[in-house]
């Protein structure tokens, strides 16, 4: 499969709840009221960084999906949907994982009882792939201000967090190593230049 859409996003998706208009991104309950929980990853700065997309996957609109030639591959039929409805689109699946930041304008409840940087950004990508370690120490290079620092958070919402590990180590100290704990562990990386 060369071509691939992902998922549709609508008012059903699961980072919104229709009944009450509130988006939530950390949680939600099945018809029979179990909570499912998320691992989070941010990056928290006192300063603005720049926001990047190496992550592989697109968003467009269906319109812009049914214009395509040739017309990638879908699990919906989408001459049955709203030509404006948001689609994630993949171009090439060999190359997705790789990082992605974002300004966090909706963070999960209870992110303020830990993360304290007033710029907190949304951090993904596939901590274990070369490629995407490679791109987020390129861009910790780049956007650390000499002097200061970016603290790199994973945390489970929806259950304790009661044994977060804490590291703090110089931007010349940082390996791929480390970096793994943001995929498995409730962790926080301070990194400093």
């Amino acid at each position: 499969m060369n071509n691939l859409v992902l998922k549709v996003l609508n008012q059903y998706s699961w980072c919104e709840n229709p009944q009450n208009n509130v988006k939530t991104r950390h949680s939600r309950r099945d018809g029979n009221g179990a909570i499912y929980l998320s691992r989070f990853t941010f990056m928290a700065s006192d300063y603005q960084l720049p926001e990047v997309n190496y992550s592989g996957v697109i968003e467009l609109t269906v319109k812009d999906l049914k214009e395509m030639n040739p017309r990638p591959q879908s699990f919906w039929n989408l001459h049955e949907l709203p030509d404006d409805c948001k689609a994630l689109y993949i171009p090439d699946e060999n190359d997705t994982g790789g990082l992605s930041v974002s300004l966090c304008t909706n963070p999960p409840d209870g992110l303020e009882n830990y993360v304290k940087k007033e710029y907190i950004y949304w951090l993904n990508g596939k901590f274990r792939m070369n490629k995407c370690v490679n791109q987020l120490l390129e861009y910790l290079h780049s956007n650390i201000n000499e002097g200061g620092g970016i603290e790199l958070w994973s945390l489970w919402f929806g259950d304790e967090m009661n044994n977060i590990v804490h590291h703090k180590w110089s931007l010349s100290q940082t390996n791929n190593l480390r970096l793994e704990l943001l995929e498995d562990t409730d962790c926080c990386l301070r990194i400093i230049k």
